[in-house]
């Protein structure tokens, strides 16, 4: 599949999110916070995905000093701004790491919306990958 189906494809699918859980923006990025399709604010979401390499930080190191294998989920909290939610989408070490990340306004939700969308991300980013 071509890069840019690719993009097309993974931009969709954060839309589609947003407008359902009422997100203002949403990206998938590398591990060195590279953005490779996002929804949203572009500025925001261009700064966003650079911050994204410290939290691959902490997934690397709670592997490694916790033991913590499989670390689900990160979130930032303001009282005002509301939820920044960032989601490793490969676990394995060998392969690029991705991240899910979300802006969830204050009272929102995200649990349920970003389990699914994980995993129709991870089927069009696999084959992609390999």
């Amino acid at each position: 599949m071509h890069d840019r189906a690719v993009e097309s494809r993974l931009t969709g699918l954060l839309a589609d999110m947003n407008a359902i859980g009422g997100y203002p923006m949403s990206l998938v990025c590398t591990s060195q916070g590279l953005l490779i399709a996002a929804s949203g604010e572009a500025l925001r979401s261009e700064i966003t995905a650079g911050l994204t390499s410290l939290f691959d930080d902490i997934v690397a190191r709670a592997a490694r000093d916790l033991e913590l294998l499989h670390v689900d989920e990160l979130t930032l909290s303001d009282s005002s701004a509301g939820y920044t939610i960032v989601r490793p989408l490969m676990h394995d070490a060998a392969q690029l790491r991705l991240f899910l990340v979300v802006q969830v306004p204050r009272g929102g939700t995200w649990r349920r919306n970003t389990n699914l969308v994980v995993r129709k991300l991870l089927a069009i980013l696999r084959p992609w990958l390999s």
